[in-house]
């Protein structure tokens, strides 16, 4: 199941001030550290432990970047597959989109992410790290 992270109220969800991230990932730490450096940052976020859930929360929920776990245990779709799915979706074409991931990826999969125009971040990559590149991907001046 999908869990909505800040404010219930959906249009909080897609104003300019609280742009949401999706993210995706089974471990329930990963998701809560990512959550408050976004949020700590002027993110909203949506989070999901499954594919099933990330292709849910596409469906329905506006985002303005995507933060994906390559591997999901006990399931057999990938980060890669939820990738692959957004980028068919109207409006999901062109957002930014993160592999957040600990495994060792394959040069198929480094390929696939590529053409995916993606980006790819080895666990334990800071977070702070990941949410800059995230506001220059998104355009974002949090200096002011």
């Amino acid at each position: 199941l999908p869990y909505l992270c800040g404010p219930v109220n959906p249009d909080a969800n897609t104003s300019t001030d609280s742009p949401t991230v999706l993210i995706l990932d089974d471990e329930p730490i990963v998701r809560q550290v990512a959550r408050r450096f976004l949020q700590g940052s002027g993110y909203g976020c949506i989070e999901a432990e499954s594919v099933d859930g990330a292709l849910e929360i596409l469906q329905t929920t506006p985002v303005v970047a995507a933060m994906l776990d390559m591997r999901i245990p006990d399931d057999a779709r990938t980060g890669l597959d939820v990738l692959t799915d957004l980028r068919r979706l109207p409006g999901f074409r062109d957002i930014p989109v993160l592999i957040v991931t600990g495994s060792i990826l394959t040069e198929a999969e480094i390929t696939a992410i590529a053409k995916q125009r993606a980006f790819v971040f080895f666990k334990p990559e800071g977070f702070s790290t990941i949410v800059n590149f995230l506001d220059q991907l998104t355009g974002r001046d949090r200096s002011g």
